[in-house]
């Protein structure tokens, strides 16, 4: 179908989520060259059928076929050839003119001459003829979209033109409604669109809205009921509701959730329309059971409802169970939608009297119907809101919570309730919820601090670092918080029931909100809480406290003991203790030996659990050399946390996808990032983004080989000989500052700085941290020894677990041995090295790897076929390049050599600018040289 001279684009996401309806339309529109054909889309509202629609016209216009296009409208139902007016109008102008005997009786049709209005078979002869010579030209694709509301004159000449469209050139595509009078169709012809399952319906949810938080993508999947456009919609509308206004209890049932669904204005067209149309009586038995209830009987006396409801087919009676079966989870939320606020919590009230006293769903009805402050229906809320808290569903029961504190009379309990319901959004990753009702707690209470005070400060202090970094609620309250909580414990008096559990529920997080502090700004008043209470915590906190505290210096046994913990953990365990773990991990680059810490983490929902997890991984995947990953893993974490709102969050995920950018010397990505992050990390002092950036720029200044840029930057990071303890990550830089020190004459320096950082016992800490300090000794090390350190670099185990850093070692021992002659040596190393280099797109470092291997003699590529891979290692220099390069040897000056090769001199001048870096070289002196250990140049 694809025309020979256009590219088909590569495919993307199914927007529609209907691939395999779409693989049934593809051979229509692939042979309309050859044969015509007529199909027709059916299926209820929303199903997909104007997405598949527009897919076929794209499709076409992409093939070079011309589309003609109809959409059916409610208002021009009654209008003769109305629909058919919108198809034929391009081609009256510009087609070909009809015999008079077809000419007329279509102009008449369409209004363009007077008389009367022809017969429908003549108009579907003249109309087919039109079609037919203008398909002549250009094949033909006619697209009719809601054919329910096309007037019956152009209906049945639509049916006409399909029926002999195989003949032609011609593809007729429809769409409408199940019922209708072209809803029928010959077998074969017809596509009938149902519900998508669950499967294909959680996969285009994820394609369209990737980032919504798990309990908004439970709900979704459960209201929309396999329906596409619900899928689109719905999201949307469930971000701009009320957040204590989502439904909060479920009827086991229906698998619904009882209270009103936002739809919207698109949603709500669906089946409103048609619900209004039902008597009074039949609505209100309907409400019933929308809302979770059984089939409401009918009052003596009044006729019954149901055969208007089961005529309208929107909704029928199950005899078995005496249950309301929907047509769709729409018809369900269309009738509560349109119900008035009055009939909803009338039938709440109503619902709750059949229920037993102690039935959660009779609460929920309850609350529902409740209008005024209710203390008795707020403790039962507040009661079923822990349970869930407790069952893992954070995100639910933050809503069940937020309406027991609008229920709730005591204006001290009521900020009390708007607390615990703030904690359980934060837990539940509905961060900005949990923001608004921090500000309703603080209004509440007004001019005190809302009580539980600890509690309060806690999720204050959890929600400002989250949401904009803002640490200054952490460092001024949770000192305190801990203080408290030591001088209790310590007082020996007996506590109150819970009292310990409390405490736990308090000082673990607050120690992780400080520990993640200290961490990033080095605030001293955070280090000095953690000092004093981080032993009062668990053994895990203990644990990752060590591990960050000061790495160089504390975390030597961190490793091993990791392992023991993360073992001993049992699946049950709660979430802040794998995250716990799996943040010690990061600081001692083990991340990766934690499969078991992994899978347990994967069955969290949440986004704060799913955040953490892509954080590690995408370091992790980082230092393993799984760029690409690491990459596309940082950039989805950056949207999906600008999506939920975790401001903290988003900067961290840049400053990953930075260092990728580095380590492949993207300047101008790593600058763009640089633009965002450096003021940010400026204004909210994150020291721990400011130093990486700085070792990041190093790391791609030595990429290019500006070495003395990459000395500045390593200088401003640490000093010479000194390592100080609120640097993370200190391990990461000590390759740049080994090779920025050396290579820009300072090796005096590095000797020092490494000198301090063996004494600090670095190399202590893990394999990673090992093999970092073995090679960045390697670089240092003095000519005479400098063999037996890289041989020492290359024997530390699991050397091979770090291929960057790897390759970076072999491209420095390959230049070595080349430098002393070694020439067979240094093209493996350096061969090894262009290869990794390569693999991870590293290009200015595989450019480096080239030069040097070209040095050393050895091999180059094989001449290249279009679009395949590199085999070899390509010359450093141009055709164009080598020729001014060997004048440039012989003597020749600019002026001579642009004579000779008929360029101006400032060319040539610009050409040697490029070729000097390229060679290794700064001076014309060097260039035969250079040019000789380049080898000859293979001709393309």
């Amino acid at each position: 179908m694809q025309p020979a001279d256009s590219a088909e684009p590569a495919p993307g996401p199914d927007r529609t989520g209907r691939g395999p309806e779409r693989a049934l339309l593809e051979p229509a529109l692939a042979a309309v060259r050859e044969t015509g054909a007529a199909l027709l889309l059916r299926g209820d509202p929303g199903m997909g059928k104007t997405a598949l629609l527009d897919w076929a016209e794209d499709r076409a216009a992409r093939a070079g076929l011309r589309v003609l296009r109809m959409a059916g409208a409610e208002a021009e139902s009654e209008l003769p050839f109305a629909a058919l007016h919108q198809v034929l109008w391009p081609l009256l102008d510009t087609g070909p003119a009809l015999p008079d005997g077809a000419q007329g009786p279509l102009e008449r049709a369409l209004g363009l001459r007077e008389g009367a209005l022809p017969a429908v078979t003549e108009v579907a002869d003249a109309a087919l003829a039109l079609l037919a010579r203008a398909a002549a030209d250009r094949p033909l694709v006619l697209l009719l979209d809601g054919l329910q509301w096309a007037d019956p004159a152009s209906a049945a000449v639509f049916r006409s033109v399909a029926e002999r469209a195989a003949g032609l050139p011609l593809v007729v595509i429809g769409a409408t409604r199940h019922e209708g009078t072209y809803a029928t169709c010959p077998a074969g012809r017809a596509i009938d669109l149902e519900a998508l399952d669950d499967t294909r319906a959680a996969r285009l949810l994820r394609v369209l809205h990737p980032h919504l938080a798990d309990w908004a993508r439970r709900r979704v999947l459960r209201a929309a009921g396999g329906n596409p456009l619900a899928l689109r919609e719905l999201p949307a509308e469930l971000e701009r509701a009320a957040p204590d206004r989502l439904a909060v209890l479920a009827d086991p049932e229906s698998a619904e959730l009882l209270g009103e669904l936002p739809l919207g204005e698109r949603l709500g067209r669906l089946y409103e329309d048609r619900l209004r149309a039902l008597p009074q009586e039949a609505r209100r038995v309907l409400l019933l059971a929308a809302l979770g209830g059984p089939a409401a009987p009918t009052p003596p006396g009044t006729p019954s409802p149901w055969r208007a409801i089961e005529d309208s087919g929107l909704a029928r009676l199950d005899p078995a169970t005496g249950r309301v079966r929907f047509r769709h989870p729409l018809v369900r939320a269309g009738l509560v939608h349109i119900a008035s606020s009055a009939q909803r919590r009338a039938a709440h009230r109503r619902l709750a009297d059949t229920l037993p006293p102690h039935d959660p769903r009779r609460t929920a009805h309850l609350a529902a119907a409740a209008i005024g402050p209710d203390d008795g229906l707020a403790a039962l809320l507040y009661a079923e809101a822990e349970a869930m808290g407790d069952r893992g569903a954070e995100a639910e029961a933050a809503s069940v919570m937020a309406r027991a504190a609008g229920l709730t009379a005591d204006v001290e309990r009521r900020a009390a309730r708007l607390v615990a319901a703030a904690e359980m959004a934060a837990r539940g990753g509905r961060l900005r919820f949990a923001d608004r009702l921090l500000a309703e707690a603080a209004t509440e209470a007004a001019p005190r601090t809302p009580q539980p005070a600890a509690l309060y400060a806690l999720v204050v202090a959890y929600v400002r670092l989250h949401r904009a970094c803002d640490s200054v609620p952490a460092v001024e309250r949770l000192p305190a918080i801990l203080d408290a909580v030591a001088v209790a414990a310590a007082s020996g008096e007996p506590a109150a029931p819970g009292d310990s559990a409390r405490r736990a529920a308090l000082v673990e997080p607050a120690l992780f909100v400080l520990l993640l502090v200290a961490v990033h700004t080095g605030d001293e008043r955070a280090r000095a809480a953690l000092d004093r209470h981080a032993a009062g915590g668990s053994p895990l906190a203990a644990l990752c406290h060590q591990a960050w505290a000061d790495p160089p210096r504390t975390a030597r046994d961190v490793p091993a003991r990791l392992r023991a913990a993360a073992a001993e953990l049992g699946d049950d365990a709660h979430p802040l203790a794998d995250r716990l773990l799996l943040w010690t991990a990061m600081a001692v680059d083990t991340v990766g030996e934690h499969d078991a810490l992994w899978n347990r983490l994967a069955h969290g929902g949440t986004y704060v659990t799913q955040a953490f997890i892509d954080l590690a991984r995408t370091h992790d995947g980082f230092l393993r050399g799984r760029w690409d990953e690491a990459l596309a893993r940082a950039r989805r974490g950056t949207a999906a946390s600008a999506a939920h709102g975790y401001g903290f969050n988003e900067m961290m995920f840049l400053l990953h996808e930075a260092q990728v950018l580095a380590g492949r010397g993207d300047t101008a990505g790593l600058e763009a990032i640089g633009r965002t992050l450096s003021p940010w990390a400026t204004e909210h002092r994150v020291r721990l983004v400011t130093g990486r950036l700085l070792g990041m720029k190093a790391l791609c200044a030595l990429g290019h080989g500006r070495v003395g840029e990459a000395w500045h930057h390593v200088r401003s990071l640490t000093p010479p000989g000194v390592l100080p303890p609120d640097v993370p990550w200190i391990q990461l830089t000590l390759l740049d500052f080994a090779q920025a020190a050396v290579e820009s004459g300072h090796r005096d320096e590095a000797r020092a700085h490494l000198s301090a950082v063996r004494a600090a016992g670095v190399a202590e800490v893990s394999p990673h941290h090992a093999f970092l300090v073995a090679a960045a000794e390697a670089l240092a090390a003095p000519d005479d020894r400098a063999e037996e350190h890289y041989t020492a670099a290359y024997a530390v185990p699991g050397a091979g677990d770090w291929p960057f850093e790897l390759a970076r070692l072999h491209l420095a021992h390959g230049a070595c041995l080349r430098r002393r002659s070694r020439r067979r040596e240094a093209a493996a190393r350096l061969a090894a090295a262009h290869t990794v280099f390569e693999r991870l797109r590293a290009t200015p470092w595989a450019g480096q790897a080239a030069r040097e291997l070209a040095a050393a003699g050895g091999a180059g590529p094989e001449p290249e076929r279009p679009g395949a891979p590199a085999r070899g290692i390509r010359h450093p220099l141009s055709a164009q390049e080598l020729r001014i390069a060997e004048l440039a040897a012989q003597g020749l000056t600019n002026r001579e050599i642009g004579a000779r090769l008929r360029l101006s001199p400032r060319t040539v001048g610009a050409h040697l600018y490029k070729i000097f870096p390229k060679l290794g070289i700064t001076t014309r002196g060097g260039m035969a040289q250079a040019l000789r250990e380049a080898g000859p140049r293979e001709p393309a």
